[in-house]
């Protein structure tokens, strides 16, 4: 499960618009493109029950506020794609969260919504306590770092995985501990990842890491720090009271990359500052590198074309200021010629004159910024994910979930041959899963397994998706026949999409090993003839 809290992007809206922006957003049933995003929705402490009423509460406990400028904070969990949550299960892991932070009596509004890969739970919830009119400040400022426990708690209860590199972990005592198997790893700051995933460009902030955080570390003296940066093509320089680290032409402030690299702390370790002397080629922009092994060939067509891009805005900027410089030439020349040939008609006729003239200028001026606008509209590149979708939507599949990739490994689509034979293999297929992995697994999560298994195992998507409808528990309670489909249809995309392509490419199966795992399905119906009966009657 991953969290995130969302900044304030824009200071300029007032509370009410962006508040009242915000509940309508967590709470429509469609997205942008019409597409059904809602799939449940709830709300906390609040006096009325319709949801206008309630973004009306919303708002005016928020204006009361005066010492905050954005009282109502928004935080997104988001589920694994293997993993879809109940309505009991969003309830319980919204109590988790706000109990957690301090804000169980506080009005919240949250929605949980299916139309992208994963589920995932928006949660706006009003730090001005209903009551008391006083602001919460969750954990001194420290609540991102708070959050990640609250996940672990929510993943140990409900059966969810952890991430690969979670913060912390519920040891066997039931306590939330920090996860000390977790790898320490450098990332940029969430303005130079947004320009990654954009770009599929390193930014300079990750090339500083990956260059100059060791030889930082190590340095003993400002000698040796300088020469070691200018072996890796970077440059230290002092600016002001702080330093920044030059990638080419772009500037990282050290203090970014590490809290230790300030130059105050590195004058405590090294000495006073000494300036250091650097080659010529650190001077120079560096060239684009890929922040990832996945879609490399893709990737470098897309900085041709942005080369391409770029060049042809070069030439529009030229022409743009060519045209710009014809028109005032031409507006001066005609401003001279009616000044002179309305003088003699006196000051007023005069003026008169130069007010439309002035108008007529202002709208050449507006229409040639117009027109610039739309050519400068034509020439923007979308963002590589979306470059990539429109050519091959399996690789840009891949693309994003290419931190799961490991470099060397190879995901494709797979079929294998029909080994699996049962006309109802459910029950089977669950009981190797259970085998395999004992720990507390949520329903959502087993399903997948079995259908990632039973794909293995050469069954269809139409049999793994009739399996799921007839044999899997009801979820949520209640829930319809179409509910029920969608449940099987998302299993389904999980074990036979790009998420299932690059689960199956890590684990790698041999044919020896599923004929082992189908040997094994055949004894457990063969031998075990009170079982199957029991099983099917369970999940039906």
């Amino acid at each position: 499960m991953i969290v995130k809290k969302l900044k304030r992007t824009s200071f300029k809206k007032s509370k009410s618009v962006m508040i009242g922006g915000l509940v309508d957003y967590i709470l429509a049933g469609h997205d942008d493109r019409g597409k059904d995003k809602l799939a449940y929705a709830g709300s906390r402490n609040f006096l009325t029950t319709t949801v206008a009423a309630q973004k009306k509460e919303m708002i005016s406990l928020a204006e009361e506020s005066i010492q905050s400028k954005m009282p109502v904070t928004h935080w997104i969990l988001s589920w694994q794609e293997n993993e879809q949550p109940t309505s009991e299960q969003v309830d319980e892991a919204v109590s988790l969260f706000l109990r957690g932070m301090g804000l169980a009596e506080h009005q919240t509004v949250y929605a949980l919504h299916k139309n992208t890969g994963n589920y995932h739970l928006h949660i706006a919830v009003n730090r001005t306590h209903p009551y008391t009119r006083k602001v919460i400040q969750p954990h001194r400022g420290f609540d991102i770092n708070e959050a990640h426990k609250i996940v672990a708690e929510i993943e140990h209860r409900q059966g969810w995985a952890s991430q690969m590199n979670a913060r912390y972990r519920v040891n066997e005592q039931g306590h939330v501990v920090k996860n000390l198997q977790r790898r320490e790893q450098m990332k940029p700051k969430p303005k130079a990842e947004d320009f990654e995933n954009a770009t599929g460009e390193k930014s300079a902030m990750r090339i500083a890491q990956e260059r100059a955080h060791a030889v930082i570390q190590n340095a003993t003296c400002w000698e040796e720090l300088h020469a070691g940066l200018d072996m890796v093509g970077l440059r230290f320089v002092r600016k002001g009271s702080g330093a920044v680290i030059f990638v080419g032409d772009t500037a990282v402030k050290a203090s970014s990359m590490d809290r230790n690299f300030s130059l105050p702390t590195l004058s405590k370790r090294l000495g006073e500052f000494k300036p250091g002397y650097y080659s010529e080629r650190t001077f120079k922009k560096s060239a684009p590198e890929p922040v990832s092994h996945v879609c490399r060939e893709e990737w470098q067509e897309y900085q041709k074309e942005r080369q391409r891009l770029a060049e042809e805005r070069r030439r529009a900027r030229e022409k743009r200021e060519e045209c710009r410089e014809v028109l005032e030439q031409r507006q001066q020349e005609r401003r001279e010629a009616a000044t002179a040939r309305l003088a003699r008609h006196g000051l007023s006729v005069l003026n008169i004159a130069r007010h439309f003239l002035k108008e007529q200028e202002r709208e050449e001026r507006e229409e040639v910024r117009n027109k610039s606008a739309s050519t400068e509209q034509a020439t923007q590149l979308p963002r590589f994910k979306h470059w990539l979708g429109k050519r091959d939507a399996y690789r840009a599949n891949l693309w994003r979930f290419r931190k799961r990739i490991a470099s060397g490994v190879e995901v494709r689509k797979r079929t294998f041959p029909k080994v699996g034979t049962l006309s109802s293999p459910y029950a089977a297929y669950r009981e190797i899963v259970k085998k395999r992995f004992p720990e507390k697994m949520d329903e959502s999560r087993l399903d997948a397994a079995i259908a990632l298994y039973m794909r293995c195992a050469g069954y269809t998507p139409q049999e793994v998706a009739n399996e799921l409808y007839r044999h899997t528990p009801a979820r949520p309670h209640g829930q319809n026949r179409d509910e029920r489909i969608d449940y099987g249809r998302r299993v389904v995309w999980y074990a036979f999409g790009t998420a299932g392509d690059i689960d199956i490419a890590n684990i790698n199966p041999t044919p020896k090993q599923l004929l082992e795992i189908t040997s094994e399905i055949k004894e457990i119906t063969t031998n075990d003839t009170v079982m199957s009966p029991r099983l099917s009657i369970r999940f039906k």
